[in-house]
């Protein structure tokens, strides 16, 4: 593994060394790192592609990511407690380990769990926009993009300001960001944290962020920096059990990269990255020497990616090593000795580390108004053995206003540390467990004029050897297994609509849009229950409508429905449980209102305005009516 490290190093000095004797050929403008069908990062684009701007995210009634993505087309956000404490994210009915998160193209996922892959140490302010990939990617980006991928897109300069606010269960924020440049380097650095007692007991959070971005261009070379740490402490009420409500976690993200780029003929970009993630789990809260887990995971990675402009499109080729590690006192296998943990009481007993190369190759096409993108990639994985996933898309302009695009990709994911090895009063993992793999097809059509730009798309995905947590008939503990086979057929509609123009009005309204999906899923489990595979979310809609009262008054309505598939086993609160139930549907409110003086932003956010009883897991209530009253100051 380091021989292969230490020669894709050097392949990807070369290649850059090559490329400062090219500059005559190169150009200036280097593009954005984006989620995109292909990693020549075309303009046009084959699938669809759903967008979160910068204006969205100003204006939405959320201060964290997940309440962002909670809005988005066909993005599933089941969260336990609130303001990102800890949140699972899933695409098209899948479940939440597989989607590929990142952050300017730097992979977040954990090894250990898909319960961490949203402990990012980003603010709303830093982000730029956030695409959202819908559909098996695995061609393009390897392990987890297996129903989709979101890519998180920073500023490349954030404004220097300070943010404050406050509201109900004792809920406090601060924040800093300040922006400077320094010879050719801009400078971003932010700082935020955020406390809550919890809107029950048990519920409490502490979360402390520091981020820090370095951007610079120099004649044809961009290089981006990004480093940050995300410390988490808060109170896991019946999180992963409610046979033991009062458990109690602390989690600790650290990471850094660093990306060079150049366009032109020959583009080049080279990608190297580091994140740690540390986790202590305490069962009993009061009593964490009864049962803790201790947990630290290492992802080393380095990707070179070189993109030949041709004629009518490009050529792509690249090569990806990752390795992933964890030491754990529960996950892995046997250590020849015991690592410290922090002190000479905690040891990690076990750990495991595993690499995967990952070559990719990609054709891209353009003939008049039809795009082609096809390509394959090849994993090499040190457990797994060898996989290939090729894939193709479609795209074809009618005219000006219609497009329409279609898709087949093939796409897997290894099961990861904790589905194999966990084991627990309540869980029991699998170190036989498969990879899962599926096949993905999708046809659909974007239409756009003055009056609206809407997209329509009609997917199917085949799904074998799914990996899932059951619970069999009679028995009392979970257990990862793979099931043979599990088929989702759904379609999605999104819509931006100028609605005075549609009515030929001149309401005080600025925008309209709305996002619906819905996903049907095989869900014959005969003789078990399914915890994550079979409880999706099937039916889901929100709707935005932004108001304008004055020039600098605004309020940002948001309403969502959500009808999950699925049941669970409700629980009282004596900790006896009852019958099975199924999950309710239910509908959210939320608003913000926000007026602008000259250099203070004032604002008032509202969520769940009815004040709405409702789960995302079963016997994990969620907040009631939360309202928080803040404002800006740039300085």
């Amino acid at each position: 593994m380091i021989k292969r490290i230490i020669i894709l190093t050097a392949i990807s000095f070369s290649i850059s060394i090559i490329a400062s004797a090219q500059k005559n050929i190169l150009t200036k403008n280097i593009s954005e790192v984006v989620v995109s069908e292909n990693r020549a990062s075309n303009s046009t684009n084959n699938t669809n592609v759903y967008v979160i701007t910068s204006e969205q995210i100003k204006e939405a009634p959320v201060q964290t990511l997940e309440d962002l993505l909670e809005y988005a087309l066909n993005v599933d956000v089941r969260q336990r407690s609130g303001q990102g404490v800890q949140s699972d994210v899933s695409i098209r009915g899948g479940s939440y380990e597989q989607v590929l998160i990142m952050l300017n193209g730097i992979k977040f996922n954990d090894p250990q769990t898909g319960h961490h892959n949203m402990n990012i140490p980003i603010s709303l302010e830093q982000i730029k926009r956030i695409e959202v990939l819908t559909g098996g990617a695995s061609r393009v980006y390897g392990n987890y993009a297996y129903t989709g991928a979101i890519n998180i897109i920073t500023k490349r300069k954030v404004k220097s300001s300070a943010i404050i606010s406050g509201g109900d269960n004792n809920f406090m924020f601060g924040e800093l960001n300040y922006s400077k440049k320094i010879n050719s380097i801009f400078n971003n650095i932010s700082v935020s944290s955020k406390t809550s007692d919890g809107y029950i007991e048990g519920m409490d959070y502490k979360i402390n962020n520091l981020y820090y971005q370095a951007n610079t261009q120099i004649n044809t070379v961009f290089a981006l920096f990004n480093f940050g740490i995300i410390d988490k402490e808060f109170g896991a009420y019946n999180f992963y059990t409610p046979s033991y409500p009062d458990q109690f976690e602390k989690t600790k993200t650290t990471f850094a990269s660093l990306q060079f780029k150049r366009n032109g003929k020959i583009a080049l970009h080279n990608k190297f990255y580091w994140r740690m993630h540390e986790d202590d789990f305490t069962l009993f809260r009061d009593n964490p020497e009864w049962y803790q887990n201790f947990h630290k995971t290492n992802v080393f990675a380095m990707e070179s990616n070189a993109i030949q402009k041709t004629k009518n499109g490009s050529n792509v080729i690249g090569m990806e090593i990752r390795t992933d590690q964890i030491l754990s006192n529960v996950l892995g296998e046997d250590l020849e000795s015991p690592i410290a943990v922090d002190n000479d009481s905690n040891f990690y007993y076990k750990g495991k580390s595993e690499t995967t190369t990952s070559i990719f190759a990609e054709k891209n096409i353009e003939i008049d108004k039809l795009t082609i993108s096809a390509g394959v990639m090849l994993n090499i994985n040190s457990v797994y053995g060898n996989n290939y996933f090729p894939g193709i898309d479609i795209s074809y302009k009618v005219n000006d206003n219609i497009k329409i695009f279609t898709s087949y990709n093939e796409s897997m994911r290894a099961p990861n540390y904790t589905e194999r090895y966990y084991s627990s009063p309540t869980n029991q993992g699998n170190p036989f467990l498969r990879s899962e793999y599926s096949t993905n097809t999708e046809l659909g059509i974007n239409i756009k004029n003055k009056l609206h730009n809407t997209f329509v798309t009609f997917y199917q995905r085949q799904g074998t050897d799914m990996i899932d947590w059951v619970l069999l008939s009679g028995d009392s503990i979970w257990q990862t297994a793979n099931l043979s086979s599990v088929e989702c057929n759904g379609y999605e509609i999104s819509s931006n609509i100028n609605i005075n123009k549609l009515l030929n009005t001149n309401l005080p309204i600025k925008k309209l849009s709305f996002n619906y999906s819905f996903n049907q899923l095989d869900t014959n489990s005969t003789g078990f229950q399914s915890k994550y595979i079979l409880d999706n979310l099937r039916e889901k809609l929100s709707i935005s409508v932004t108001q304008k009262i004055g020039k600098k008054t605004r309020i940002n309505w948001r309403a969502i429905m959500q009808d999950r598939e699925g049941s669970y086993i409700k629980f009282d609160e004596m900790l006896i449980s009852l019958d099975e139930v199924e999950y309710p549907k239910f509908w959210l409110f939320s608003a913000k209102l926000s007026h602008s003086f000259e250099k203070i932003n004032v604002f008032l956010e509202v969520n769940n305005i009815a004040d709405n009883t409702y789960v995302d897991y079963g016997n994990v209530p969620q907040p009631g009516r939360w309202m928080r009253l803040g404002m800006k100051v740039n300085l």
